[in-house]
C-alpha cells in the first residue's frame, strides 16, 4: 500500500514537473498595437475579431502574447530595438527597408471626415490641395497620400486614435481628420462618430447634434499585417503566422481575408 501511495506520489509530482517544464518552454511573443480610448479617455480594447485572432494564433503555435498598446509612433520606434510583433502595420517602401511583414490580418479604409458647414467635394488627392488634414502620427494613408504631404496639403499630427481629436476639427485647427475603419455604410459610421463625440463632449454637441460629416470616398483602402524588426528569427515567425492564419482561414476558424476589405 505504501509502494502505491509512493509510486502515485511520484507520478504526480513528475506531472507536475512535466506540465512546469512546458508552461516554461512556451514561447512569449510580445506584441504591441496602436491605443485608442473612449469618449471617457478610457483605454478601448482591442476588437472581439483581433481577440479572436490572437487566441486562435497563440493555440496554433503553442505561444503566449502580451499586448500592449502605445501610441503607434513609438510602438514602430520600439520593435525596431526590441523583438517585438507590432499587429496592424500596412507597407509601403520605407516600412518594407525595416520590417519584414506577414500576410495580410484585414483590411481597412482611410476615411475623411470634415466639419459639416465646411465640407468640401473629394475624388481625388488633389482636391486637399492647400488644406491641413489630421493624421495619427507615424500611420499611412498609403503611399500616394504620404507622397503628397507638404507638397499638395499639409498634415497635423495626432498623438493617439481616440475622439478627442475631432476636437481639433470643431476648433478649425484642421480641414479634415484621416478616420480609420472598416465599413461599407459612411452613414451608419457618421452616426456612430457624432454620437461618440457627444459623449465626450455634451455642450457643443448641444447646440450642434451633428458636426461632423463622413465623405463618401476613402483616400485609401490598405491592408494590415503582423511587422517585426527584419533578422531570420523574426522571419521564422512570421512564417510561422502566415501558415496558421492560412489553415484557420480556409478551416473556419478565424475569418477570411475578404471578409474585411471593402468592395
Amino acid at each position: 500500500m505504501a509502494i502505491r501511495r509512493s509510486i502515485l506520489s511520484f507520478a504526480i509530482c513528475l506531472l507536475g514537473i512535466v506540465c512546469n517544464a512546458k508552461l516554461q518552454a512556451q514561447e512569449l511573443v510580445h506584441l504591441q498595437t496602436i491605443e485608442e480610448f473612449d469618449s471617457q479617455g478610457r483605454p478601448v480594447p482591442i476588437g472581439k475579431t483581433n481577440v479572436d485572432l490572437l487566441s486562435f494564433l497563440e493555440k496554433s503555435l503553442s505561444i503566449k502574447i502580451s499586448v500592449k498598446r502605445v501610441p503607434w509612433k513609438r510602438a514602430m520606434d520600439n520593435a525596431l530595438h526590441n523583438d517585438i510583433l507590432l499587429m496592424g502595420m500596412s507597407i509601403t517602401q520605407e516600412r518594407a527597408k525595416k520590417y519584414s511583414f506577414s500576410d495580410p490580418i484585414n483590411a481597412n479604409g482611410n476615411w475623411l471626415i470634415t466639419r459639416c458647414d465646411a465640407s468640401f467635394k473629394f475624388n481625388t488627392l488633389q482636391d486637399l490641395k492647400g488644406k491641413r488634414i489630421g493624421i495619427v502620427i507615424g500611420t499611412s494613408a498609403g503611399e500616394e497620400f504620404d507622397k503628397q504631404i507638404n507638397v499638395l496639403f499639409q498634415i497635423d499630427n495626432d498623438s493617439g486614435a481616440g475622439i478627442s481629436r475631432l476636437q481639433k476639427l470643431l476648433a478649425k485647427r484642421t480641414d479634415a481628420i484621416i478616420w480609420y475603419g472598416v465599413t461599407t455604410d459612411v452613414r451608419e459610421m457618421q452616426s456612430v462618430i457624432n454620437q461618440r463625440f457627444a459623449e465626450w463632449d455634451s455642450v457643443n454637441s448641444k447646440l450642434n447634434p451633428q458636426p461632423f460629416c463622413v465623405l463618401p470616398k476613402p483616400i485609401s483602402i490598405v491592408y494590415n499585417h503582423f511587422a517585426m524588426r527584419t533578422n531570420e528569427a523574426n522571419k521564422k515567425l512570421l512564417a510561422r503566422i502566415n501558415q496558421a492564419m492560412a489553415k484557420g482561414r480556409k478551416e473556419g476558424a478565424i475569418p477570411s481575408l475578404r471578409a474585411t476589405i471593402l468592395d
